[in-house]
């Protein structure tokens, strides 16, 4: 960037129209850069140890009833615990609550005999209203798992045996409305996906709007 250099006018001195349209083009570009770059800014918040009213939490170095391995370790990033519901049972895995608007959600899953349609993530809304984002594939946790095209993860965590954590994202279809809960649901009984207990949602920083 160019240094400023200032020139001084005296009172009464005369400004050339070319001069003052240039200055006003300098301070349109000027807001227009600052407005862009607000416009990309975000706030991310992590919630850790998160409880559900519902469901069942076992801790990673349970082996959990109809599997055959633990994750062989008590922690793994920030995850401490996992949701999931019994081998071949169906229906709502864990409910966090949130009370907070957001962009999107980040969350880490995985499943046994995973590689398949099996989430269904339910957004409830304070003001009552809901959305359901249905058959979100998650990819198996035994083993290292390449991305798919369909619900690709952002990131994984391995343990010392090798098991896997996926973190996921998820587009908030209504920003501008506050989350009250997000409830996670398996719909395949072929499957166990589990949830861990660390959530993280990104919200653009909307600047505010002062009255004319």
């Amino acid at each position: 960037m160019a240094k400023f250099k200032p020139i001084p006018k005296k009172p009464g001195d005369v400004i050339r129209s070319e001069d003052w349209n240039k200055i006003q083009e300098e301070i349109k570009a000027d807001l227009e850069r600052i407005e862009e770059y607000i416009s990309k800014m975000t706030e991310t918040v992590t919630l850790t140890n998160v409880e559900s009213p519902i469901g069942k939490s076992f801790n990673l170095m349970d082996i959990v009833p109809g599997e055959t391995s633990s994750y062989n370790s008590s922690v793994m990033g920030l995850i401490t615990r996992q949701w999931l519901l019994e081998k071949g049972k169906v229906g709502e895995i864990c409910r966090f609550g949130v009370i907070d608007s957001f962009d999107i959600l980040y969350y880490w899953s995985g499943a046994e005999n995973g590689d398949k349609k099996t989430l269904n993530i339910v957004l409830e809304y304070v003001d009552g209203t809901t959305v359901s984002i249905e058959g979100l594939f998650i990819h198996d946790r035994t083993k290292l798992r390449p991305a798919s095209q369909d619900n690709p993860y952002t990131e994984y965590i391995l343990s010392p045996n090798e098991r896997v954590w996926y973190k996921y994202q998820l587009v908030n279809p209504n920003p501008e409305k506050e989350v009250r809960y997000i409830c996670f649901k398996n719909v395949n009984a072929e499957c166990t996906p589990r949830i861990g207990n660390v959530i993280q949602y990104k919200t653009r920083i909307k600047p505010l709007k002062l009255k004319e």
